[in-house]
């Protein structure tokens, strides 16, 4: 009998995704480092911005809270993960946000009509991250900026338990650290197939050169570009000529 092959069910985990902000400290510094990147950004009235890949929208919902003026267009295909977003944006009450349930490759913007833009762990999971990069410096308008993070390297999702755990037992002891274990396995278990999927090559692993080397072949500039996410994550810094 042929073994069933693992599959990452992004319903799944977007249950327990907005867990990540609560818990893991990692996630929350990473957060906190785009939106304070973020924030520097001098936008205009009218002007377009774009979350790629936007997950439950804690990065869309900042982003029009922070610029009213703008429209937000909040791009991911899952359900599951849309729906959270929808109430992050009913319960700020954000007009200027449009969540829209579509992959990159069914999106369809005029070139240079985005002032903005990001993608916070989601290329690697995409059909061709090539091509979405070559669309999103397509959108992106010349002079804009844009933030580009991706794990490009194969999670070690036992490393990362410890890593976690340890931070966790410091703040709230034993008990509450395993109950939080026990609330958060779903998230554990779809980054275990997360890892398996890397390795048979079905989701893109790179080292920051190839990174870097992807995102310019598509047409950006990189300003700066770093790891981050203890040394899982690529992060590049964009803008097009």
């Amino acid at each position: 009998m042929q073994a069933k092959q693992k599959e990452v069910d992004w319903h799944l985990y977007a249950e327990k995704y907005d867990m990540l902000l609560t818990y893991n400290p990692f996630y929350r510094a990473l957060q906190q480092e785009v939106l304070d990147l973020i924030g520097t950004w001098k936008i205009d009235d009218g002007a377009c911005l774009l979350d790629v890949g936007a997950g439950t929208g804690n990065y869309s919902v900042f982003m029009a809270g922070q610029f009213p003026q703008a429209q937000v267009l909040h791009i991911d295909n899952n359900k599951a993960m849309n729906a959270r977003a929808i109430l992050k944006k009913n319960a700020r009450e954000l007009p200027n946000l449009e969540i829209c349930q579509q992959g990159i490759e069914e999106v369809r913007l005029q070139a240079d009509s985005v002032q903005g833009m990001i993608s916070v762990h989601a290329l690697y999971a995409f059909p061709d991250p090539q091509e979405a990069l070559r669309k999103m410096a397509n959108w992106l308008e010349p002079g804009g900026l844009g933030i580009l993070i991706d794990p490009g390297r194969i999670v070690n999702v036992v490393d990362w338990q410890m890593a976690i755990g340890l931070r966790l037992l410091s703040k709230y002891g034993l008990v509450k650290t395993l109950k939080i274990f026990r609330e958060g396995k779903p998230v554990s278990q779809q980054n275990q197939n997360i890892r398996q999927m890397q390795r048979e090559g079905k989701l893109w692993t790179h080292s920051t050169e190839e990174f870097c080397q992807a995102v310019e072949q598509a047409g950006f500039r990189i300003l700066e570009s770093r790891t981050c996410f203890r040394g899982l994550s690529d992060m590049a810094i964009v803008t097009k000529p």
